[in-house]
């Protein structure tokens, strides 16, 4: 018989434990991070929940985009311990950069971005007694409103040996997941500036604000800056002074250069975050 699980992030629904045990239904849950070395962390780690066939759970997940964006659907015929213990490789990652650090593939918008990066037969081998796996993508808050998407990833091909351990990035993986956090990252700065500049988006066809970002994104990497807040300066710059407010000589910037000529040597990452400093209020 198949089991419908749920996997939590805890970090996005930082109340799961509290909401799970005030729940009304049976099920049996498991912090992943339970006997590991963040076990003090289980609250804020990946929580798997067996539902009962009666559990109101599974359904107050498919009718909630809020809750879609903090957990998943897990579908197998495998226990809850089972499940859980082949879920827990993942806990940590390695890549070809010699990295370890955790990994937070609870998290649904990390969840598709991964598995995407799968070939059929691999995802066979990553998903293990995992049958199905439902992620909800939801839209990003740049875009207009429209319907969320699912994602089924089966266990339908045959699977084959990975050349390495399961929680091993290759190339592929490390971009599904670089492109995850750059998504997370625009959805930030776009909720930033619609809470500080709401007359300047409005006055901007919403599909454009996806392009532009990642145009934005692209000429600060060029120019040199690399940190969220550099990134963040830069995209506020063009906001209020043009798209190439670098390069044009008639600039705030240059007019900023000509009054702080030590500014000029400074490093591109200290360079715009002084000139945010002298600049925040314009």
């Amino acid at each position: 018989m198949t089991i419908d699980y749920l996997l939590i992030d805890g970090v996005l629904k930082q109340d799961a434990l509290q909401w799970l045990y005030q729940s009304e239904g049976h099920f049996e849950l498991y912090p992943l991070y339970t006997t590991t070395p963040w076990d003090e962390l289980k609250a804020l780690g990946p929580i798997l929940v067996k539902l009962e066939r009666s559990s109101y759970l599974l359904p107050a997940f498919q009718d909630s985009l809020e809750l879609q964006g903090q957990a998943s659907w897990v579908r197998s015929r495998a226990s809850l311990k089972v499940v859980a213990h082949h879920l827990a490789q993942f806990i940590t990652l390695t890549d070809n950069f010699g990295s370890n650090s955790l990994f937070r593939f609870a998290d649904p918008l990390v969840t598709w971005h991964w598995l995407d990066s799968y070939t059929p037969s691999a995802l066979r081998t990553v998903l293990g007694p995992v049958e199905a796996w439902q992620v909800a993508v939801l839209p990003p808050n740049w875009e207009p409103a429209r319907a969320r998407e699912w994602r089924i990833y089966r266990h339908d091909a045959e699977g084959i040996s990975l050349p390495s351990r399961l929680n091993h990035l290759g190339d592929i993986q490390l971009q599904a997941l670089e492109d995850a956090h750059r998504w997370r990252f625009k959805e930030r700065i776009y909720h930033w500036l619609a809470t500080t500049y709401p007359e300047r988006l409005d006055a901007t066809p919403p599909e454009g604000w996806g392009d532009w970002m990642d145009q934005r994104l692209a000429a600060a990497s060029e120019w040199g800056l690399f940190t969220e807040r550099s990134l963040a300066i830069w995209i506020e710059r063009c906001l209020h002074w043009g798209d190439d407010f670098a390069r044009h000589p008639d600039s705030p910037y240059h007019d900023w250069l000509a009054r702080t000529p030590h500014a000029a040597g400074l490093p591109p990452e200290l360079r715009i975050q002084a000139l945010d400093d002298d600049c925040m209020d314009s």
